[in-house]
């Protein structure tokens, strides 16, 4: 708050995001974060490069600990851009069960990994929740002659 009571005008506005911009967005990036925890152990959480197929979250993983872990599991899934330098930025969280894609592979959806490894299972999130906030620069008003 200012002096005056008012909020500070150097701050953004926090905006709730609805589903389909969520989804939108979701689609902009390529690598997300996927989430898991089990039992008492602490929250795990992992960078994957991924894609959407629709509103399905697809990426693909080597044999593992990972695997292991999320197969038919309860996930997490978070995307995000942050722009420092304007204090700008959203961030997608998709909550959904991890299924390894059996049968036919999705041809028609690229997962280009970062890293090593043949990644032979196919691994999709079908979300049953998805929400986001996005963080917007405050509108700065113009004198009439042009100025800040």
């Amino acid at each position: 708050m200012t002096d005056d009571g008012t909020d500070d005008p150097d701050i953004g506005a926090l905006e709730t995001l609805e589903r389909d911009e969520c989804l939108a967005l979701a689609q902009s990036v390529s690598v997300g974060r996927i989430a898991w925890s089990v039992g008492e152990d602490p929250p795990v959480v992992v960078p994957v490069n991924f894609s959407m197929d629709h509103e399905t979250v697809v990426f693909r993983s080597d044999p593992g600990a990972k695997l292991d872990a999320i197969r038919g599991r309860s996930v997490s899934f978070q995307v995000d851009f942050v722009d420092p330098f304007h204090r700008t930025g959203w961030s997608v969280l998709l909550h959904g069960v991890a299924d390894v894609v059996t049968g036919a592979t999705p041809e028609h959806v690229h997962v280009e990994s970062w890293s090593e490894g043949s990644k032979p299972h196919w691994i999709r999130i079908e979300p049953t929740r998805v929400s986001g906030r996005r963080i917007r620069l405050p509108e700065i008003e113009l004198d009439p002659r042009g100025y800040l």
